[in-house]
């Protein structure tokens, strides 16, 4: 039987979330935190107080400054990784539905948080968070990920920068929040929003062939699908140049946005499975485990 949303999850298991540290979390788990705890993972030394765990003595160290230091070890929590997803009519488009894949990534990202231990948390709205699963965690949480993402539909104008704005008022600081968008709506201040709340901020930039190169000639009639506003063009040639240099401009100003502040940012071809297409950039935001 076909796994939902015919993506072959299996391929992420050992691969995690790359994370810069310094995390809150509640619960042990895989991540590595700025704070000292039990994990195996060698910190610092500090000088031995009475009432350290003499297990914890460096005695190598001893030997060579006949003094006592303790080992500090870093701590390992669990981290809060959340997903944004734009819910707007925009992203119900294409052969390959943009919506659809999106919400495939946003499966394939939250499976992968699930299996390392971290909570998932998603939400999925146009001028706010209209849906949004509340931090699930263990691996036991996959199918409800999967209900939730599976009842999501699109629609209605979108405004990127309202729905960030929404989402940062659920989040706390030092946790990962993802942002998947076609980003056709304000998205500037949301993105800072993010980063004002000390988040570690990755984007997907999902943009299908047909926008980056369409298949039209001759005289046509656009239709916003959020506004329903029309209008009459004749699409020739150079029409075609000067459209397809905006769109590259817009994706390269997006890049540039994210790229000054330290966001990582990827461009999504929906027509690319969300799992091949995580493998291809695996090396720039996964791990193995």
């Amino acid at each position: 039987m076909a796994l939902p949303f015919d993506l072959d999850l299996k391929r992420l298991d050992r691969l995690i979330l790359r994370h810069k540290g310094g995390l809150t979390g509640s619960n042990a788990g895989k991540r590595l935190t700025n704070k000292y705890g039990s994990s195996l993972e060698f910190a610092d030394y500090r000088p031995y107080l009475p009432g350290d765990d003499i297990r914890r003595i460096d005695w190598s160290l001893y030997g060579r400054s006949r003094r006592l230091y303790t080992r500090l070890n870093r701590g390992e929590l669990d981290a809060t990784v959340n997903i944004a997803v734009d819910g707007s009519a925009s992203m119900d488009w294409g052969e390959h539905n943009k919506g659809y894949r999106s919400l495939g990534l946003a499966l394939a990202l939250g499976y992968i948080s699930l299996r390392a231990y971290d909570r998932v948390a998603v939400a999925v709205g146009t001028k706010a968070v209209d849906s949004f699963l509340p931090p699930v965690h263990g691996r036991g949480a996959v199918p409800r990920l999967i209900s939730f993402l599976e009842k999501q539909r699109f629609g209605h104008e979108g405004d990127l920068n309202a729905l960030l704005l929404s989402l940062g008022r659920l989040l706390r600081p030092l946790q990962f929040t993802v942002v998947i968008s076609d980003f056709l709506s304000p998205w500037q201040r949301g993105l800072e929003k993010l980063l004002a709340a000390r988040q570690q901020v990755l984007v997907f930039h999902v943009i299908s062939p047909d926008e980056l190169e369409p298949g039209w000639l001759g005289s046509v009639t656009l239709v916003d699908s959020e506004t329903g506003a029309k209008k009459d063009i004749d699409l020739d040639q150079f029409t075609l140049a000067a459209y397809r240099e905006s769109v590259n401009r817009h994706a390269a100003e997006i890049k540039g946005f994210c790229l000054s502040r330290g966001i990582a940012c990827f461009q999504y071809n929906p027509a690319d499975n969300p799992v091949d297409f995580l493998g291809k950039i695996a090396p720039a935001i996964l791990k193995p485990v």
